[in-house]
């Protein structure tokens, strides 16, 4: 325990070290909340150079060591170990929020145990231990940083956050708030995957939604974001093939019967080398987990993979939390546990969703918000729900469902024109549902069906 909290000390201060703007950040941090005497003496000196508006560095801490006299304490040598050991200076906060916890619970212990030594001795009746435990614990509450802000600092925020997009923009470089779909057009209406929310991504069986997840997964690890994946309905070996069948372009199906020409043997080892290499794409096919269960395994590899993005195929098949839970109570808790998780980590859950038979029972059989099987709480957890939808898996193409139209019933016109059957099979609909941060509406997109590719 001694040595996690000095390395939490020492990557806070490396922090600072390495980036003076994290201190920013980190407002509520004071020197009793660090255990240690050096971690203690140097905060003491960031904090004073930070009211005096003096650059913070090295060389200044250094300074102002000295002229408090603990430079010999704390040594330069120890302050370089600091800015070596962080692992990131991102997770200053996440640092920050840690020691405080701990500060807070090495109060309640060294508080509530000189009252168990004097209740013990008699010195206090237990009306008098109450009301001490009642103003112990009330002062303690009292010094912890309050979370809300003012809503000019949320706007200041905000108006960094579209400044810094715009000059992405007028630089040439990507403009997604969130984290890319692998679908062109559906970022552009999306922005991306967003962070800190629950996205689903519903359809019937057999319409993609496994492969939108597999698109995503391969897109953000292309651009560098770590993604979790957690298929439990695909074993190990069906996502590698279908994975390989992605990059290969090689169908699925000839990998998995290993019935390969020359030319696409040669395709596959070109797609494994790629593949090998990638960083940050993990890949979980564990059955019969629960929802918490998923979070506690993405918060232990997050450090390592730098994960953004958790995909999970799909929540029915997730684990009820407690035995005796409904179908419908199960869901409930297990979308609100994924969702609560998204916020508190930032991160953005990725939720494959089955939807109900009756939408096959309809003339037109696109996905709705209504479809969604046997919970409320999923379209109520949720700020984004995508619909996948091919036609083509029900017959022919229909009119003003599979291909535009707005002439009255029975007209012809040439602007009306089914599209072929090779055309009619290359497409798949995305339909964004519900989306909290912009449009709703269909988007159209490439789907290939021997390597279940969508793009």
């Amino acid at each position: 325990m001694n040595d996690a909290i000095d390395q939490l000390e020492m990557s806070v201060i490396g922090a600072v070290l390495i980036d003076a703007s994290t201190l920013a950040l980190l407002p509520s941090l004071e020197v009793g909340d660090f255990k240690n005497l050096r971690p203690k003496a140097t905060w003491s000196a960031i904090r004073t150079l930070e009211a005096a508006r003096t650059p913070i560095d090295l060389t200044t801490i250094g300074d102002e060591l000295a002229r408090m006299g603990a430079l010999e304490q704390v040594g330069f040598g120890w302050l370089g170990e600091c800015a070596l050991k962080v692992p990131t200076a991102s997770n200053a906060i996440e640092y920050a929020k840690r020691l405080k916890d701990n500060a807070l619970r090495w109060s309640l212990l060294v508080a509530l145990e000189d009252l168990v030594q004097a209740g013990k001795a008699h010195e206090l009746s237990g009306a008098e231990m109450l009301g001490e435990v009642l103003r112990v614990t009330s002062r303690l509450d009292a010094e912890q940083p309050e979370d809300a802000l003012a809503i000019g600092e949320i706007v200041k925020r905000r108006l960094r956050e579209i400044e810094k997009q715009e000059a992405d923009r007028r630089a040439g470089l990507s403009t997604l708030t969130g984290f890319p779909t692998g679908v062109g057009e559906l970022d552009q209406k999306l922005g991306g995957w967003q962070p800190g929310i629950v996205s689903i991504i519903a359809a019937r069986p057999a319409m993609g939604k496994s492969s939108l997840g597999l698109a995503t997964a391969d897109a953000c690890t292309t651009a560098g974001f770590g993604v979790h994946v957690f298929s439990l309905e695909d074993t190990a070996a069906a996502y590698a093939d279908r994975s390989l069948s992605r990059t290969s372009n090689v169908s699925a199906e000839h990998i998995r019967l290993c019935n390969l020409q020359r030319g696409q043997f040669q395709d596959v080892q070109n797609a494994l080398r790629t593949l090998g290499t990638r960083k940050g794409w993990l890949f979980d096919d564990r059955s019969g987990v629960t929802a918490e269960e998923i979070v506690r395994s993405v918060r232990r590899r997050k450090k390592d993979n730098q994960t953004r993005v958790v995909v999970v195929d799909y929540i029915q098949l997730l684990k009820k939390p407690h035995p005796r839970m409904s179908t419908h109570e199960a869901l409930g808790e297990s979308i609100t546990t994924l969702a609560d998780a998204a916020k508190a980590d930032g991160m953005a859950y990725v939720v494959m969703s089955q939807l109900n038979r009756q939408l096959e029972q309809r003339d037109d059989k696109r996905p709705q918000l209504s479809d969604l099987r046997e919970s409320g709480s999923l379209e109520e957890r949720s700020k984004c729900v995508v619909g996948v939808y091919r036609g083509s898996v029900y017959g022919d193409p229909q009119r003003g469902i599979d291909y535009p139209c707005d002439c009255p019933s029975g007209a012809k016109s040439h602007f009306c024109t089914p599209p072929s059957a090779a055309d009619f099979e290359a497409q798949v609909q995305l339909l964004v549902l519900k989306n909290s941060n912009g449009r709703t509406g269909r988007i159209t997109a490439a789907w290939h069906g021997p390597t279940t590719r969508m793009g």
